[in-house]
């Protein structure tokens, strides 16, 4: 299995192992990949965050404060791995090019891990509706989200962030 990973990803995993390390852990969990992932506090997570009708500032506090960086290395538990997968499979069944920290969290979700459902349950975060919103070619589309921003990088957005160099719609022959 191919794996590429967004470059916010990357950072919200650095982050989940340097939470793991923090909290004197021998390896990643998916409760630190959850502190990693809304730590990074991506655009794009955001967004999808927003789309749903969820807000980080009513997020497990204890969740955002994963330090930045971590320069060792820790492997991950078994459902960490189960919560990556989800993310990575999700990604690839929805033609993404690369899995963001919004498909790492929808990961965590869908799984929900023990150490992750009371944080989930309590921040109202449901997998199905993030699941949707990711899936929807427009996010102002999204059946969970009426009045929510375009999705970033929807399809038909001219020159999108992110994409350096869009070509504008005028510029498409």
């Amino acid at each position: 299995m191919s794996i590429n990973l967004s470059e916010d990803a990357v950072h919200a995993l650095n982050r989940s192992a340097a939470a793991a390390a923090r909290d004197g852990d021998e390896a990643v969990a998916p409760v630190h990949i959850l502190a990693g992932v809304l730590s990074e506090q991506d655009a794009d997570l955001l967004a999808a965050v927003q789309g749903i009708g969820l807000s980080l500032d009513d997020a497990p506090q204890e969740l955002l404060d994963a330090p930045a960086t971590y320069g060792g290395h820790l492997p991950f538990t078994p459902e960490a791995h189960e919560a990556l997968a989800a993310a990575v499979e999700f990604a690839g069944d929805h033609g993404e090019g690369a899995t963001t920290s919004a498909h790492l969290l929808l990961g965590v979700a869908q799984r929900r891990p023990a150490d992750c459902a009371e944080a989930l349950d309590g921040w109202g975060l449901e997998a199905e509706s993030l699941a949707r919103w990711l899936a929807a070619p427009n996010a102002s589309n999204a059946p969970s989200a009426p009045n929510a921003p375009p999705k970033p990088n929807a399809p038909n957005q001219p020159n999108a962030p992110n994409q350096p160099n869009a070509p504008n719609q005028a510029d498409v022959a």
